[in-house]
């Protein structure tokens, strides 16, 4: 009789519906407090653990700037920020794209 299948345990998920939701209210707002308020709090911290984990997954840690790469990678992330179209993707899909 054939073992049954264990089922990986669900990780803490560090992209969520609050995350996507500030992304949205980020891109629509065109006050800068605000704006801050969302980045530092919500779009900031979520950024780097995705940059940081997509560095892991695909092993680019071999590379001999690693942590220039990564902040850069953090900058551009912000810059196309205010190009995020919520009809077109899913906020999550659409910067681990462009981060990779």
């Amino acid at each position: 009789m054939p073992k049954p299948r264990k089922r990986r345990a669900k990780g803490k998920q560090y992209f969520t519906k609050e995350h996507e939701n500030a992304i949205i209210k980020y891109v629509a707002s065109t006050d800068i407090r605000e704006r801050s308020y969302l980045y530092n709090e919500f779009i900031g911290p979520v950024f780097s653990e995705m940059v940081d984990k997509i560095v892991y997954t695909y092993k680019f840690t071999t590379l001999p700037n690693i942590a220039d790469l990564q902040d850069e990678c953090k900058v551009w992330l912000v810059t196309i920020l205010p190009k995020y179209n919520p009809e077109k993707a899913k906020a999550f899909s659409y910067f681990s794209v462009i981060t990779k």
